[in-house]
C-alpha cells in the first residue's frame, strides 16, 4: 500500500514536472518563431526602402534627360533659324563679276557663310552626342524601371505572404496562451493535489493516556486475562479497538514530530499499538517492556510508523 502510494506520488509530480515543461518549451517555440518572422519583416522593408530609393534616383535621371531633350529641341530650333539666316546669306554671294565691290561682298558674304556653318557643325555635332547619351539613359531607364517594377512585385508579394504568416502567427501565440492558461491551471491543481498526498502520506496520530481514559475512549480494548477470586478477570492485555476516533489523538507529521512528551517520569509507559519498541529512544526501559522518561524519540520514522498510523502508549 505504502509502495503504490509512493508510485502515486511520484507519477503526479512527473506530471506536474512535465506541464511545467510543455509549457516552457511552447513559449521558446513561439519566440523563436517571433524573432524569426521578424527578422525577416526586417530584410523585407529594408529592400522595399532600397528600391524606392533607386526608383527615386530613376526619376531623378529621367527628369534629367527630359530637360536635356528639351534643351536638344531648343537648339535644333536654333539651327533652323541659323540656316535660314545662311540661306539668306547665300543670296549675295552671286553678283556681278565685274563689280570689284560686289566680288568683295560676295567674298564676305562666303566667308560669313562657311564660318556660320563651320560653328553649326561643331554644336551640332556636341549635341548629337549628348541626344545619343539621353537615348542610352532612356532606354536604360526603361529596362532598370522594368527591373525595379519586377522586384517591386516580388517584394510586395514576400510582404503580403509575411502579412498571412504574422496573422496566423498571432492566431497560435493566442492559442498558446489559452493552452498555457490551461497549462497553469491544472499544475496548480496538481501542485495542490501533491502537497494535499504529501501531506496525506506523512500523516500520523498519537495519544499517551491512562490505562482507564483509553478504555473510556473507546481507543483500546481488553483481551485475555483468566478467572480469579471474586470472580475478578486477571491478566488482561490491551490491544488498539477495530475503530479509531482521530479525534481522540493528536495529530502530527511523522518527518517534523520525532520527540514525543511523556506526562509523568516517573510512571511506566507501554506501547500498546504494534509499533517496534526497538526504534524508540527512552531514558530507561524495563524488563517487561515497558519505559520510564519525560519524553521517546523516534531514531527511523519511515520503519515506525510503516506499521500504523495510529500510535497508542498506555500509563500503566
Amino acid at each position: 500500500m505504502l509502495l503504490f502510494r509512493f508510485r502515486k506520488t511520484v507519477a503526479l509530480s512527473a506530471v506536474l514536472f512535465i506541464g511545467t515543461a510543455l509549457a516552457a518549451c511552447t513559449d521558446t517555440k513561439a519566440n523563436a518563431r517571433a524573432d524569426s518572422l521578424a527578422a525577416a519583416l526586417a530584410s523585407a522593408n529594408s529592400q522595399r526602402d532600397s528600391i524606392e530609393g533607386l526608383m527615386r534616383g530613376a526619376a531623378a535621371d529621367k527628369d534629367r534627360a527630359l530637360s536635356q531633350v528639351v534643351e536638344a529641341t531648343k537648339f535644333a530650333d536654333q539651327v533652323d533659324a541659323e540656316l535660314r539666316t545662311v540661306r539668306g546669306l547665300s543670296s549675295k554671294v552671286t553678283v556681278n563679276k565685274s563689280d570689284e565691290s560686289g566680288k568683295a561682298e560676295a567674298a564676305g558674304a562666303q566667308k560669313d557663310i562657311l564660318n556660320r556653318l563651320t560653328q553649326l557643325r561643331t554644336r551640332l555635332a556636341a549635341r548629337q552626342k549628348q541626344v545619343t547619351a539621353v537615348l542610352d539613359t532612356l532606354k536604360s531607364m526603361r529596362t532598370d524601371s522594368s527591373a525595379t517594377a519586377t522586384l517591386l512585385f516580388d517584394l510586395n508579394t514576400r510582404l503580403a505572404t509575411r502579412e498571412k504568416e504574422i496573422v496566423a502567427f498571432q492566431e497560435e501565440v493566442k492559442a498558446l496562451k489559452s493552452q498555457n492558461l490551461v497549462l497553469v491551471a491544472e499544475k496548480a491543481v496538481l501542485t495542490d493535489t501533491v502537497k494535499a498526498m504529501d501531506v496525506r502520506e506523512n500523516r500520523v496520530y498519537f495519544v499517551v493516556a491512562a490505562r482507564r481514559q483509553l478504555l473510556a475512549d473507546g481507543l483500546v480494548t481488553e483481551e485475555g486475562g483468566s478467572r480469579g477470586f471474586l470472580i475478578v478477570k486477571l491478566g488482561k492485555t490491551l490491544v488498539p479497538s477495530r475503530t479509531l476516533d482521530d479525534a481522540k489523538f493528536t495529530r502530527a507529521d511523522r518527518r517534523e514530530v520525532l520527540t514525543i512528551p511523556l506526562p509523568r517520569s516517573d510512571r511506566p509507559y507501554k506501547v500498546v499499538s504494534r509499533h517496534d519498541v526497538g526504534l524508540l529512544e527512552v531514558t530507561k526501559k524495563e524488563k517487561d517492556g515497558s519505559f520510564r522518561g519525560d519524553a521517546i524519540r523516534i531514531t527511523d520514522p519511515a520503519k515506525f510508523w510503516a506499521t500504523s498510523r495510529y500510535l497508542i502508549i498506555a500509563e500503566k
